[in-house]
């Protein structure tokens, strides 16, 4: 391209650069790479040939031969810092190889799996923020090694000169808790220091050196997996509730994740997170944050070494006692589960896990509104219509009115102090933006993320973004991001952003076709899966023409009026036919066609309305539509305006309340 070879070579003859793309040998060929790519037009589907085998083999072959790409071809994404990057340019992370390479299980998936590329961006984002952390550790633990093999020996003999009482405790903080002499009591380590006799300076310095040079090797130099570059330990580990994840996520020997990973029941996945978060926090402790703290007393202070207190402190050192460096240095925990296994089965293990905020357990939660792994049953998170292969429809139960739960949402209500957000593939700068904030908070963190699966939702395989792009805009799942460290007020702590027309119901699309402009709710997007196949039948305009418009029929009820069943009364204004509503859609040649609703599509409208306000009020968003039909509502229940009036002018007499309203 011009910006980063045509430009650069004129200036400097050598120094320009190309770029190109490579599919990986793994691809099923899904096509959302090429969906993604769109008029770009860098990618396209052709049919498989021998000649474009050789060809794709030997770029390959090519790509595994290539350095990493240089700093100054990822535009404003900090390979160091990218927590001080440009949210936009977040993308450019995974054209680091060590980042990519981070998540390299997962072929077992289906093709175009939603899945897949959220745990993608979790594994890549992490390596990618935790990585230069490990290496700067790594840098000055061993520049404190070096001081201290060369200066110790003489601070430690000063020391017992000046302040005999500070080298004692300071020889058997040092004895007890880095050379294994430790015990039961403090009578125990007397006798075990007893036992082994005099412990000279020269032991002492050895020993924090050692283990401070060890601790630097494994940051920085030590090659954790076989067949990859010496780039220091894992920085993360992955603790799993079994389902869709763990069948196609881990499967040794073949593809296994390049880091500790341990799969759990459906419902444990978080405890077992937890319960490993512990276990480093001690290990961090005991192996870096103990030994550093000691050489940096004697190395930097010149009265006042360490007293009683500290040692005790030192002996019984965990998270609430570490520094926010230290505790940002935690190897980090991710809990990973569906919605069955986290926001349904787990659900309690989640909470309790959630409200210990520990500082580095971090949780994940990909939402694909249904059992996925077992056989398309509801979970609490599936929308209210259902829409899988286990469901109530029809005359007989009047369908599915169990209202969806958003598990998310939850967690910001009574569950301490989280970081908790609701993102997905739809943006995924914000997602990795997010990842890097939960990474960074000193607590627990939670993220909700739907994930398309084409398989329950009948979509094609090409399409798990755009899915989540449409959930988001039709208010199935808005986007938001709860941090309770910007203010104790909702209004502050709960962000909205990234969700079309803030303000209002629902966002206003265009037909691409006469580019009128149309509401895109819930009842859009279910049409464009078949999992809602049987909530929707096609009607022609004639048809359409007489029953009422999806539009006129939500300003007659609320979710309350569904709560109430007042929905099924024809006498009152919340009557709801079914199959006696409908939308207006894009057809596949861009003209317009109509769909009839099911009454539960019309309620699944209603009810993820209620949602979406709620949340606009949390976050001190004023609807001004909402205050409209309220205001309508209230009139015609109390007889001001004629029931038969109200249904014939539905649209009008509500837009008359909006301009009252502006107005006010």
């Amino acid at each position: 391209s011009h910006a980063i070879f045509k430009s650069v070579e004129k200036k400097s003859a050598g120094e320009g650069g190309v770029f190109s793309i490579f599919i990986s040998d793994r691809c099923k060929g899904c096509g959302e790479c090429v969906v993604e790519c769109g008029d770009h037009d860098a990618l396209r589907m052709v049919p498989d040939t021998e000649e474009l085998n050789t060809e794709y083999l030997s770029a390959d072959a090519f790509l595994e031969r290539l350095p990493e790409t240089p700093e100054r071809y990822l535009g404003l994404y900090d390979s160091v810092h990218p927590e001080d990057s440009k949210t936009a340019a977040l993308r450019n992370h995974l054209m680091t190889r060590r980042n990519y390479e981070a998540f390299v299980s997962g072929d077992g998936a289906c093709a175009g799996c939603g899945e897949k590329s959220v745990l993608h961006g979790i594994a890549s984002v992490t390596e990618a923020y935790m990585r230069p952390i490990f290496h700067a550790k790594a840098d000055r633990l061993k520049a404190k090694a070096d001081r201290l093999e060369q200066d110790g020996n003489a601070r430690l003999k000063d020391l017992a000169g000046r302040a005999p009482g500070e080298y004692k405790t300071f020889r058997r903080a040092v004895a007890h808790l880095l050379m294994g002499l430790g015990g039961e009591s403090a009578r125990d380590i007397d006798r075990r220091l007893k036992d082994h006799g005099w412990i000279s300076e020269a032991e002492i310095i050895d020993a924090l050196v050692r283990i401070m040079r060890q601790d630097a090797h494994n940051h920085r130099d030590l090659q954790a997996v076989d067949g990859r570059l010496s780039n220091g330990m894992a920085v993360m580990a992955m603790g799993a509730c079994t389902g869709c994840n763990t069948v196609y996520g881990s499967t040794p020997p073949n593809n296994p994740h390049p880091y500790p990973w341990m799969n759990s029941l459906f419902q444990d996945g978080a405890t077992i997170s937890w319960i490993m978060g512990e276990s480093f926090i001690l290990d961090h402790a005991r192996r870096s944050v103990v030994p550093e703290r000691l050489a940096d007393a004697l190395l930097q202070r010149e009265r006042g070494v360490i007293s009683e207190r500290e040692y005790f402190d030192l002996c019984h050192l965990d998270d609430a006692r570490m520094s926010d460096q230290e505790v940002l240095e935690l190897p980090k925990v991710w809990a990973v589960g569906g919605d069955g296994g986290m926001g349904d089965i787990g659900f309690q293990n989640v909470s309790k896990v959630i409200l210990q905020n520990r500082p580095n357990v971090k949780l994940v939660m990909l939402d694909t509104q249904v059992y996925s792994n077992t056989g398309g049953q509801n979970s609490d998170s599936s929308p209210l219509p259902g829409g899988f292969d286990m469901n109530q429809f029809g005359a007989a139960t009047e369908g599915k009115l169990t209202e969806k739960k958003s598990v998310a949402e939850s967690f910001t209500v009574g569950h301490g102090s989280p970081y908790v957000a609701q993102v997905s593939m739809a943006n995924a700068p914000k997602l990795y933006k997010v990842v890097l904030d939960a990474l960074a908070y000193r607590g627990t963190a939670f993220l909700q993320c739907f994930t398309a699966c084409q398989p329950e939702h009948g979509v094609a395989d090409d399409m798990a973004t755009v899915q989540a792009q449409r959930v988001r805009d039709s208010r199935g799942m808005p986007e938001f991001v709860f941090d309770s460290t910007v203010s104790e007020s909702y209004d502050d702590a709960l962000d909205l952003r990234g969700n079309p027309s803030l303000n209002d119901d629902w966002w206003t699309a265009r037909f691409s076709s006469t580019k009128e402009p149309f509401r895109f709710t819930v009842a859009h997007w279910a049409s464009t899966e078949a999992r809602f196949r049987r909530h929707f039948k096609t009607i022609s305009a004639e048809e359409a023409a007489e029953m009422t418009h999806l539009d006129d029929m939500l300003l007659r009820l609320t979710q309350d009026d569904v709560v109430h069943r007042r929905f099924l009364d024809p006498d009152h204004r919340a009557y709801t036919p079914d199959f006696g509503v409908y939308i207006d859609i894009e057809g596949s040649r861009g003209w317009v066609a109509y769909l009839a609703l099911s009454r539960q599509m019309v309620l699944f409208c209603v009810e993820r309305r209620k949602a979406w306000r709620l949340l606009q009020s949390r976050a001190g968003i004023v609807n001004r539509e909402y205050l409209a039909q309220r205001a309508l509502l209230k009139k015609v229940d109390g007889g001001e305006i004629d029931l038969a009036d109200f249904r014939r002018r539905t649209r009008a007499l509500f837009d008359q309340e909006l301009e009252a309203e502006a107005a006010d």
